[in-house]
């Protein structure tokens, strides 16, 4: 069974939010989650800039997995949602059974609780008990790396069961691809300005970087 015209809009839009997710947080991990000398490049490089691309893309990945983890419904709008794709998959009244994907929804669901409790609180709402708390944590408090791989792994569990289901292809969403342009690239190219600095500090290439003679 291919996908129909009338899921396809609400696929679309949650399949594309799922793979900026992964890219997203793929991005996060090679720029942050490296050893503590790489940590060093980037605030010798621009440390607040970084400081301040750390708390955007945090905030971001998690205001998406929160989003598709949220009701289909809410305050009597329609949400889109990885839930509304399901009732959207569940509307086409095929012969096939649901039973194993709303498993897996409710896992997506269960995984992203402490991601969702920390943008009601701290991220889409500013809670004053929390806020008014000592020792905040930098970042996005109250969520880890083991708890956004552990949702990501159950979106792309569901995902892979939904377009398998609809006859679609599985996608690898956590081996999302940047060509010359990803986080190590970055690194690689911080790591030359250095050496290129120290050369030019030691006098063996002209501060103009035009060779002499």
């Amino acid at each position: 069974m291919s996908l129909p015209e009338s899921a396809l809009p609400i696929w679309t839009l949650v399949y594309d939010e799922t793979v900026a997710v992964h890219a997203y947080w793929k991005l996060f991990k090679q720029l942050f989650g490296g050893p503590p000398d790489q940590l060093d490049v980037l605030n010798r490089s621009a440390g607040f800039c970084f400081y301040v691309i750390r708390d955007a893309l945090a905030t971001d990945i998690q205001m998406s997995l929160s989003k598709l983890s949220d009701p289909a419904e809410s305050c009597g709008r329609t949400n889109v949602t990885v839930g509304h794709l399901l009732d959207e998959i569940r509307n086409l009244r095929t012969s096939a059974c649901v039973d194993g994907l709303q498993g897996l929804l409710q896992s997506f669901i269960d995984a992203c609780k402490p991601i969702r409790e920390a943008r009601n609180k701290t991220i889409a709402h500013l809670d004053r008990t929390i806020a008014l708390q000592k020792g905040r944590i930098e970042g996005v408090p109250g969520t880890t790396v083991a708890q956004v791989d552990a949702a990501l792994r159950s979106l792309r569990d569901f995902m892979n069961a939904a377009a398998e289901y609809l006859g679609e292809v599985p996608t690898a969403y956590e081996h999302f691809m940047t060509r010359g342009e990803g986080g190590d690239d970055l690194i690689s190219l911080l790591r030359m300005a250095e050496r290129y600095q120290i050369l030019q500090r030691d006098g063996k290439i002209p501060w103009d970087g035009v060779p002499s003679g």
